[in-house]
């Protein structure tokens, strides 16, 4: 007698692993989680209670498994269930297999646990944000290892294996390849230090001032500002990411957004010079199209809180 061609075909590779699994022939998983489920219970309210629905919907689901396999798997016995010897034996598997899947989702989550979280961010996010106050996501996120990469230029994170972005705009984000979730929106200001910004400011035109020549919104704000680039007196070092510290240190004003020197205007190292901000910065965690890690999940809710509490 030939084997019964309505039986699923399995095979396995040389690792143990099913290749192949004809899905038409199994029941809904709905009904074998719902039967799984009262068997391990031992009635259909815990059953429902667990998986959130009603108990006449687990009574339904299981009665729809009996019906798909043809075979009685429990009967009732008062307010319990009672199994089958084929019910038994059917709960015995399913529990092997829905435990086989837990363990393999677990591992899979550790295994990514332990793969550090891949930043990519503006070197003054960086310097002025997320290192000074890395110490207090760790004390709430101890075992979430932290690998942050500042830079002045916009990386392909997704190229790199990056699990996010901290980038920012004066217009509207548009990367593709990546969503972007807004973290912060920080007025443009112009600050210097005390030796600079006396009570008795008065003029903006003479004093020197700190940009990097053919930045296009720093120029733009300047002129925003009645100032004309081409005729102000320009501290450049050539190097960007130094602009905070020479502005520290007396040598010009400097528009920059106002959450980069939050720390600096209350210490009092920098003062705001009095006059209108001309536009804002908007901050975003930018993370490549699809899934989010949850431990970049974590840390994008952490930055936008810690964001909200300095303001």
């Amino acid at each position: 007698m030939g084997p019964d061609p309505k039986q699923q075909k399995i095979s396995k590779d040389t690792r143990g692993i099913i290749l192949e699994i004809d899905w038409k022939t199994l029941p809904s998983l709905a009904s074998l989680r719902a039967f799984e489920l009262t068997a391990r219970r031992g009635n259909f309210a815990s059953a429902a209670r667990d998986l959130n629905v009603t108990h006449a919907a687990i009574a339904q689901r299981v009665r729809s498994l009996e019906a798909e396999v043809g075979v009685p798997l429990a009967r009732r016995s008062g307010r319990t269930v009672v199994l089958t010897e084929a019910g038994a034996r059917l709960a015995q598997h399913l529990n092997e297999g829905f435990g086989t899947i837990a363990a393999g989702i677990r591992e899979l989550q550790d295994d990514q646990s332990k793969i550090p979280l891949q930043i990519a961010a503006t070197m003054y996010i960086s310097q002025a944000v997320i290192l000074p106050k890395l110490h207090e996501f760790w004390q709430l996120h101890p075992a979430i290892q932290v690998s942050v990469m500042p830079s002045q230029n916009v990386v392909d994170i997704v190229a790199l294996g990056f699990d996010l972005a901290i980038r920012a705009t004066p217009n509207e984000r548009n990367w593709a390849g990546l969503d972007a979730e807004l973290l912060l929106e920080s007025e443009l200001i112009a600050v210097g230090a005390p030796s600079l910004v006396g009570d008795d400011i008065t003029s903006l035109h003479h004093l020197p001032w700190i940009w990097s020549p053919g930045m296009q919104y720093e120029e733009d704000a300047m002129k925003a500002l009645g100032l004309d680039p081409q005729r102000l007196r320009n501290v450049d070092v050539g190097a960007p990411f130094l602009q905070l510290s020479l502005a520290r240190q007396g040598l010009g004003l400097w528009l920059t957004a106002e959450v980069l020197v939050r720390d600096d205007l209350a210490s009092g190292d920098l003062r705001r010079v009095p006059v209108p901000s001309p536009f804002s910065m908007k901050y975003y965690a930018a993370t490549p199209v699809g899934p989010v890690r949850p431990h970049a999940r974590t840390f994008i809710n952490w930055l936008k809180a810690a964001l909200t509490k300095q303001e």
